[in-house]
C-alpha cells in the first residue's frame, strides 16, 4: 500500500535511518587503537609523563559535537545558498554572487592564521581555546540568521557583510577547536583517534544538513520539491539550535588543562611556521594539492551529474549516499592509520579517491547505480584525507616545539585550515575554467560531444592525475610512529630541564 512517498524518498529515508548506527563502528575498532582496557570506562587518570593519553568515548563524542554544527553550515554555503541570492526574489546577478562568495572564502582563509595566533597567545583560566569558542558562538549564530534569510532585494553589500561576519565567528570556533584536539594527547595513535571522532562529526554534520530539509519539508510539511530558500532556512534553524548545545556539552566533558607550561609564542614565530617547520611544509603542500583537486571535482560534478549524465532527479540521492557512506566508513581509517602509519594511510586514501574519480569517466548516461558506487568509494577515500592531516599536523607541532622550544598548535592548525580553503577556492575556479575551455557556458546549454568529453575528463581523469602529486610528496614523510616516539621522549626531557631551571 502506498504511503504517498516515491521510491527514492523511501530509499533515502532508510539510508538516513541506518546512518544513526555509525557510532557503533567505533566500538568495533576501539580495541585496535587503545586496547580492551579502555572499553566502557573513563580513562582521564591514564597519563604518560603527564600527557593525557586516552579519552573516554563520551568525551570524544562531546569534543566532536561542535564539528557537527560547524560543518552542517558548510553545505548551504557550498551548494544551496548562492542560488537563493541570485533568485528572482532577491534579484542579484549570478556572477556578482559568485564573486562575493569567492571573496568570502579568501577572507576566511586570511583570518584563520590570525585567530590561530591569537588563541595561541591567549592566557585564561577558563581555557584559551574555550574562550575563543565562546566569543565566536554568538557572532556566528547572529550572522547565520541574517545570511540565510536575506530580505527581498538584498544588496551585494548585505551579502558580503554578513558573509564576512559569519566566517569570522565560524573561524573563532573552528580553529581553536581544532587546536584543542591536538593538545588533548601527546600519543601518536590517540591523536588519530581524536581526529577520527572529530572528522566523523564533520560527516554527520553534512548528513544532518541534507537530511533536515527532507525530514521537515518533504515528510512533515509535504513539500515535494523544497526550494533552495526553504532548504537553507531549515539548515539555519538546525545550526542556531544545535551549536550552543554542542559547544556547552564539549565544555562540560572535555578537559582543558595543558600537559605542560608553554611559553607564549612571538608573532614572528607564528608567521614563520611554514619557513621553520619542514615536515609541516611538506604536509601543507600535499594537502593544498588534494584540496585543490577536490575543488576541481566539486566545480565540475554538478555539470557531470545533471547535464552530461542526465541525472538531475538523482542529485539529492547522490549527495545522501556520499554522506552516509562517509559517516559509516570514515572510522575505518583509525585502525588503518594505526597499522600503516598516518602518512601511508593518507596516501592510500588519495589513491582510493583517485580510482573513484576515474570510474566516473566510464559511467553511461542515464544510469545512476555506477554513480552511487563511485561515490561510496570516493567517500571512503575522502574520509582518510580528512582524518589524517590534522593528526599529522599535531605530530609536526611536536617536532617544531623540539626545534624551537615553543608549541604553536593554533598557528599550525590555522595554516592547515587556510590551506583547505585556498585549495578549495582555487580548485572550484580551475574546474570551471577547464570545462569552459572545451566550450561549456551554463546550465541551459545542450552539451556537444566535445563539451561532454571535457566535462567527463574534468570530473575524472584530471582530479585523478592531480592526486598522484600528494601521494608522491607524502609517501616518505619523515614523522612516522617510531620517529614521533623519539620526538616525544626528547620533548619530555627538554621540558624537565626547563622546569628545573
Amino acid at each position: 500500500m502506498s504511503n504517498g512517498r516515491t521510491l527514492p524518498e523511501r530509499w533515502i529515508g532508510r539510508r538516513i535511518w541506518r546512518s544513526v548506527h555509525s557510532v557503533i563502528i567505533w566500538w568495533r575498532f576501539e580495541r585496535a587503537v587503545v586496547g580492551p582496557s579502555a572499553t566502557g570506562r573513563l580513562v582521564l587518570a591514564r597519563l604518560t609523563r603527564g600527557v593525557l593519553v586516552s579519552l573516554s568515548r563520551s568525551q570524544l563524542l562531546a569534543y566532536a559535537a561542535p564539528t557537527v554544527a560547524l560543518q552542517a553550515m558548510l553545505v548551504p554555503l557550498y551548494n544551496f545558498l548562492p542560488p537563493v541570492y541570485y533568485s528572482p526574489e532577491v534579484g542579484m546577478v549570478a556572477l556578482t554572487v559568485a564573486t562575493i562568495f569567492a571573496v568570502g572564502r579568501f577572507w576566511e582563509a586570511l583570518i584563520d592564521p590570525v585567530i590561530g595566533a591569537l588563541s595561541d597567545r591567549t592566557q585564561s583560566r577558563f581555557g584559551r581555546r574555550r574562550l575563543w569558542m565562546l566569543f565566536g558562538m554568538p557572532v556566528s549564530i547572529i550572522a547565520a540568521w541574517f545570511l540565510l534569510q536575506p530580505p527581498l532585494g538584498a544588496t551585494p553589500f548585505y551579502l558580503l557583510f554578513w558573509l564576512m561576519v559569519f566566517y569570522a565567528g565560524w573561524t573563532m570556533i573552528y580553529v581553536p577547536h581544532q587546536s584543542w584536539g591536538g593538545e588533548l594527547s601527546g600519543d601518536y595513535a590517540e591523536r588519530t583517534r581524536i581526529a577520527g571522532y572529530r572528522e566523523s562529526g564533520a560527516f554527520v554534520g553534512f548528513l544532518c544538513a541534507t537530511a533536515v530539509g527532507i525530514f521537515y519539508w518533504i515528510w512533515f510539511k509535504g513539500v515535494a520539491f523544497p526550494s533552495y530558500a526553504q532548504i537553507v532556512a531549515s539548515v539555519g534553524v538546525f545550526f542556531v539550535v544545535f551549536l550552543p548545545i554542542a559547544v556547552l556539552w564539549c565544555f562540560s566533558k572535555v578537559p582543558t588543562q595543558q600537559a605542560h607550561a608553554e611559553r607564549t609564542p612571538r608573532w614572528g614565530e607564528l608567521l614563520g611556521i611554514l619557513a621553520s617547520n619542514a615536515p609541516f611544509r611538506r604536509l601543507a603542500l600535499a594537502y593544498s594539492i588534494d584540496r585543490f583537486t577536490m575543488g576541481v571535482y566539486f566545480g565540475v560534478q554538478p555539470i557531470l551529474i545533471s547535464q552530461a549524465l542526465g541525472l538531475q532527479q538523482h542529485v539529492l540521492t547522490v549527495a545522501i549516499v556520499n554522506t552516509v557512506a562517509a559517516v559509516l566508513l570514515a572510522p575505518l581509517w583509525v585502525p588503518i592509520a594505526g597499522r600503516l602509519g598516518k602518512h601511508r594511510a593518507y596516501c592510500v586514501a588519495n589513491l582510493i579517491t583517485s580510482a573513484a574519480y576515474v570510474s566516473l569517466f566510464f559511467v553511461p548516461a542515464g544510469v545512476v547505480l555506477p554513480v552511487l558506487l563511485s561515490n561510496v568509494l570516493m567517500a571512503f577515500g575522502n574520509g582518510g584525507t580528512m582524518i589524517t592531516p590534522p593528526a599529522m599536523t599535531a605530530d609536526a607541532v611536536d617536532a617544531d616545539e623540539l626545534a624551537t622550544g615553543t608549541a604553536k598548535m593554533g598557528g599550525h592548525m590555522a595554516f592547515l585550515a587556510s590551506t583547505f580553503k585556498f585549495g578549495m577556492g582555487l580548485g572550484l575556479f580551475a574546474g570551471l575554467a577547464f570545462v569552459s575551455w572545451f566550450g561549456y557556458h551554463d546550465m541551459s546549454q545542450v552539451l556537444t560531444s566535445k563539451v561532454e568529453f571535457g566535462v567527463r575528463v574534468g570530473a575524472s581523469w584530471l582530479p585523478a592525475a592531480l592526486l598522484l602529486l600528494p601521494i608522491l610528496i607524502m609517501w616518505r614523510y619523515p614523522i612516522d610512529a617510531a620517529r614521533h616516539r623519539e620526538i616525544r621522549q626528547k620533548l619530555e626531557q627538554q621540558r624537565l630541564v626547563r622546569g628545573s631551571v
